[in-house]
This record gives C-alpha cells, sequence and structure tokens, in this order.
C-alpha cells in the first residue's frame, strides 16, 4: 500500500510536503532563536529563501499548477473541487508575493539597509504560516476527490510527468542544504 501511495500523484506530491514541512520546522526554529535574542543566520534564511522559490514553488507548487491542475481542468470536476483548485492556485500567487518580499528585503539588507532584518523575518514568519495551513488544505481537501476524476493509467501518466519536470532539478541541493542545519 506504502509503494502505491508513493507512485501516485497524491503520493508524489505528499512526500514533497513532508520536505516542506521539514524546511518550515527549521525556519520556525531559526525563529525561535531570534526571539530569544540571538542574531539571525543570514546563510540560513538565503538558503530557505532559495529552497522555498526553488523547490516548493517552481518545483512542488509547478508541478501541482502545471501537471495536476492543469489536468484536472480537462475534467468535470464538481463546483465545490474547481473552487479549491482555483483557491489554492490563488495561495500559490499570495506565496509567491511574499517570496518576492523576502527576496527585497534581502536585497535592502545586502545594500547596508539594516531595517530590512525586520521584514526579512516577517516575510519568514509569513512563509511558515503559509505552508501548513495550504498543504493540510490540498491534503485533505483536494488531493483525496482528485484521483476519482483518472483512472489508473492517468495517474501514472501524471506520474511519469512529475518525473520528468523533475529530471532538472536540484533536489539533493536542498536536502544537504538541510542536513547542514537538521540538529
Amino acid at each position: 500500500m506504502k509503494d502505491e501511495m508513493v507512485m501516485s500523484p497524491i503520493g508524489v506530491l505528499t512526500v514533497e510536503h513532508l520536505l516542506i514541512a521539514r524546511m518550515v520546522d527549521l525556519v520556525q526554529g531559526e525563529l525561535e532563536k531570534i526571539g530569544r535574542g540571538k542574531k539571525a543566520d543570514l546563510i540560513f534564511i538565503d538558503g530557505a529563501m532559495d529552497f522555498a522559490k526553488n523547490y516548493a514553488d517552481l518545483c512542488h507548487h509547478g508541478k501541482e499548477e502545471s501537471i495536476l491542475f492543469e489536468n484536472l481542468a480537462r475534467k468535470r470536476l464538481l463546483p465545490e473541487h474547481k473552487k479549491l483548485m482555483d483557491e489554492l492556485v490563488m495561495e500559490h500567487v499570495e506565496n509567491r508575493k511574499i517570496i518576492i518580499s523576502l527576496e527585497m528585503a534581502r536585497e535592502r539588507y545586502l545594500k547596508g539597509d539594516s531595517d530590512a532584518v525586520g521584514q526579512i523575518l516577517t516575510a519568514c514568519k509569513s512563509l511558515a504560516e503559509f505552508y501548513p495551513r495550504h498543504m493540510a488544505r490540498e491534503e485533505k481537501g483536494l488531493f483525496p476527490p482528485s484521483m476519482e476524476y483518472f483512472s489508473q493509467r492517468e495517474q501514472e501518466g501524471v506520474v511519469k510527468k512529475f518525473w520528468e519536470f523533475d529530471k532538472d532539478l536540484l533536489l539533493a541541493k536542498y536536502l544537504t542544504f538541510m542536513d547542514q542545519y537538521d540538529r
């Protein structure tokens, strides 16, 4: 059963959610250290920003939007499933805005604006709050019923497209990065 889940589209996306949750835990740990008066580890924050932009958004949300949701859009979805899918896409857009604000604050900080640290921390907190809520909506609200719209062969086709999508991305880069900070 576990192997079947991993090879289903929602299994693949749920495994990615576990990796994103791991990074969220690390970000929350960093925010707690800063809350106790320790200096922000800007190298870590830079890596977390890179992860949010390239893995969580480009890779993970990219798969959801350009493969799963695109295939679902071709189906006759129940109105509540269509509405939830549209809301999840809008959440992806909002998430991208947070990442852009984080990048802009980082650039201001690198140019000497010490006030930008507060904006960096606010954006990190927003990301850490966004992901758990968003992933729960996907895992509990959309993913399970979405598979009912696809035959087994169609699900296998979606998974194949996921692997093709990933082939040029650098998952190992982010695993190595997180291993450095996993205490």
